[in-house]
């Protein structure tokens, strides 16, 4: 099944020639959220969601058009990104081996340094505009009148580096920082079957602690990160306990690097996923890998990275 056939997903366009869609869950989360601020009467949580929903929208596609471009730098194919509410997924295939993967990994965060510079630049002249001097503070002022602007640049700096460092300095599969650990271990001349239960023994247990984070916070978005960091790794598990690790998105490339890229895969299965994620507590996830059946036919395996 091709990206533009999913189900519950709309065109958004192109950039660069890589189709963009949007899941529609997207909507039932803005429905969910309005419901639940007026029925909990709290209002400045929905003002907040508006305000830096767009914003987080629009730094999630830039953290996938990151791992897009550095796939085809290496000489591999980009299907499209789906933009849904745990993240973005970028369908993406290579067979450059495991140390362009890492920069193909690392390409995605890596967006969200320029993201903090252009917020940075625009936050002096809003504080400027909102407070009458220059002095700048990475606090969250209340986003009314004057102080709509400054809240904004605030909001978003934190987002960035929220999403930056989750994404990236947790080695979790399937986050980057999970990923870049895997290229680590095979680079280092770790077997992959040892590799991926290295893997999974970090991840279970990360997992684990981001559930219950969020339910310290009560945060619904936190929650469901932790789960499908679980469930991603448990589906890495079912690869390795019937022998067909190599099969798997993050470990296939390892048999083909040498074979010279031929064409797109010939199909994909949704329902295997893994990627970049929002951190916890944050609004949202920002990027997430889909993990896809290939034919062993000289194509590139593609996944999907948030």
């Amino acid at each position: 099944m091709l990206l533009s056939n999913l189900p519950g997903s709309i065109p958004l366009g192109r950039i660069s020639s890589i189709p963009i869609r949007l899941h529609i869950l997207f909507f039932f989360t803005l429905v969910v959220q309005l419901l639940g601020s007026i029925y909990y009467g709290a209002w400045h949580v929905l003002l907040w969601f508006l305000l830096l929903g767009p914003v987080l929208l629009s730094t999630v596609l830039f953290h996938e058009l990151g791992h897009c471009l550095a796939a085809r730098s290496v000489g591999g194919v980009v299907h499209g990104i789906l933009l849904w509410p745990l993240g973005g997924l970028a369908f993406i295939g290579h067979n450059a081996g495991p140390k362009k993967d890492m920069w193909v990994a690392v390409a995605g965060p890596l967006t969200h340094i320029p993201c903090v510079a252009f917020w940075v630049a625009i936050l002096f002249p809003a504080t400027k505009n909102a407070t009458g001097s220059y002095d700048v503070a990475l606090e969250l002022p209340s986003p009314e009148g004057a102080g709509l602007w400054q809240a904004l640049c605030v909001g978003a700096i934190i987002m960035n580096i929220s999403l930056f460092a989750f994404n990236l300095c947790v080695p979790a599969y399937p986050l980057d920082g999970g990923r870049i650990f895997v290229d680590l271990l095979l680079v280092a001349g770790v077997e992959e079957y040892t590799a991926a239960k290295i893997t999974i023994g970090i991840a279970v247990p990360i997992g684990v602690a981001i559930i219950i984070f969020g339910g310290v916070i009560f945060q619904m978005v936190t929650i469901l990160v932790g789960c499908f960091i679980l469930y991603s790794t448990y589906k890495l598990w079912t690869y390795v306990s019937t022998g067909t690790l190599l099969q798997h998105p993050m470990f296939s490339y390892t048999e083909q690097q040498q074979e010279p890229f031929s064409g797109l895969p010939m199909s994909m299965d949704p329902n295997h996923v893994y990627g970049t994620q929002p951190g916890p507590g944050a609004k949202q996830p920002a990027g997430v890998q889909m993990n896809v059946d290939t034919e062993r036919l000289n194509t590139a395996p593609l996944s999907a990275k948030v």
